[in-house]
């Protein structure tokens, strides 16, 4: 009988360890890929940083106080995100000469940043009055199900900020129509406060975005630098409801690097997918274009300080409405709406000593330029990149971050207006 009681125990305490294992393994499946599961674990404390521009740039939050650069923080931004209901305005004509905050402003501040996704190409961001942002749920690990486009409010998860340039360029430019190609500086840079975050590879998954406005074809003097234009000039010509979205560039921050100490036993600061990710999140099918562009061996995995593309959600996912496996970038991709991500990667030490000059995110391979001699009505969006492969519940523990960007254009004080 004693007997027969150790044996039956030993039977409980197998089948227990047995469903122990089982869970654990779901767990670790649940987690393996991108989308957090939970799609709310990303407490964001606030944004902080600043936008800076070099000689022949100036920029705005409102088209009338003028810098060489704009706060990002919370507080900075926050009152010009505030609706004319907010601050109790009804009267036309004080709505539109309104000096600060401005009529119609539509800065995002979320209360946490949640996993989106996106192209901003045409029809996703170009050619709209705004970016199309899908999000989905992850079901298994990695199947996508009731994919949908976000209505653009504050509970999107995503940050959207305007922001306006003036680019002083000389008067030839302006009479040759010749653009100026905008750079990436080399300090820019995104980091997470909590430096005990970075082992989780939640700062790979971000994307900046900065999406030009065109302007009103019949009020194009009004950008004018040489006329010398008044706020409510500058913001009837580039902003209001018929304004699209005439190009867009991403940044994509820390998408390679060098990776330091031994990857088989730490955890390491500077990784582009760090140690986690390499062991369990990288299944990706990669097409024999993209391995070839970005250096894939064949069996798909990628290194710790690989770069690899980004395929995102369309509108034509939605329709699609699920996903099976949102890392078949191969054949499924075309199957399931998802389009490459064009992108400006850059290493996850910052830019480096020179700017790199901004690509379209239409094709990776115009040029992202702005009119010279004029005032540009500009948006820079913020976002985690749900598609990414870093974007897994394991780097999902939140933070606040600090952004800083500078923009610039090639030349040197000579060309701008006024030069010798």
């Amino acid at each position: 009988m004693r007997e027969e009681n150790i044996k039956r125990n030993s039977r409980k305490k197998l089948n227990a360890l047995i469903l122990l294992v089982a869970f654990t393994a779901i767990l670790l499946i649940v987690s393996t890929y991108a989308w957090f599961s939970t799609q709310r674990n990303v407490t964001l404390g606030g944004l902080e940083g600043r936008v800076n521009v070099a000689e022949g740039l100036q920029i705005s939050l409102d088209a009338l106080n003028w810098a060489n650069e704009i706060d990002l923080s919370n507080n900075a931004i926050e009152y010009f995100r505030q609706t004319n209901a907010d601050l109790g305005l009804t009267d036309p004509d004080q709505m539109r000469s309104l000096a600060k905050p401005y009529a119609g402003r539509t800065n995002l501040v979320p209360s946490e940043l949640l996993p989106v996704s996106t192209t901003a190409q045409t029809g996703e961001g170009i050619g709209l009055s705004d970016f199309n942002m899908y999000r989905g749920e992850i079901e298994g690990g990695k199947k996508l199900n009731t994919i949908a486009k976000l209505v653009a409010d504050s509970n999107a998860g995503y940050y959207a900020i305007d922001f306006f340039l003036q680019n002083s360029s000389a008067q030839t430019s302006i009479d040759g129509n010749i653009a100026d190609i905008l750079q990436l500086e080399g300090n820019s840079a995104i980091v997470l406060n909590d430096t005990t975050k970075e082992s989780t590879g939640l700062q790979n998954t971000l994307r900046v975005a900065f999406a030009i406005y065109d302007e009103d074809p019949d009020l194009e003097d009004n950008t004018l630098v040489s006329k010398t234009p008044t706020q409510d000039q500058i913001l009837a010509a580039t902003t209001g409801d018929a304004r699209k979205i005439s190009d867009v560039a991403i940044w994509e921050p820390n998408a390679s690097g060098a990776q330091e100490g031994d990857i088989s036993t730490a955890i390491t600061k500077y990784a582009a997918h760090v140690n986690y990710i390499l062991q369990n999140n990288n299944k990706v099918t990669f097409s024999n274009a993209d391995r070839t562009e970005f250096t894939i061996p064949a069996t798909n995995r990628f290194t710790a300080d690989s770069a690899i593309p980004t395929y995102a959600l369309t509108g034509a996912s939605v329709t699609k409405g699920t996903i099976d496996d949102i890392y078949n970038w191969d054949t499924g991709a075309t199957a399931n709406g998802l389009k490459r991500q064009y992108t400006n990667q850059t290493s996850n030490r910052g830019i480096g000593a020179d700017p790199i000059q901004l690509q379209s995110a239409e094709d990776g391979t115009s040029d992202f330029s702005v009119a010279p001699g004029k005032y540009i009505h500009m948006r820079m969006y913020v976002w985690l990149e749900g598609q990414d492969v870093d974007c897994i519940n394991y780097a999902s523990l939140g933070g606040a971050l600090t952004i800083d960007v500078g923009l610039s254009k090639p030349g040197s004080a000579t060309d701008e207006v006024g030069g010798n």
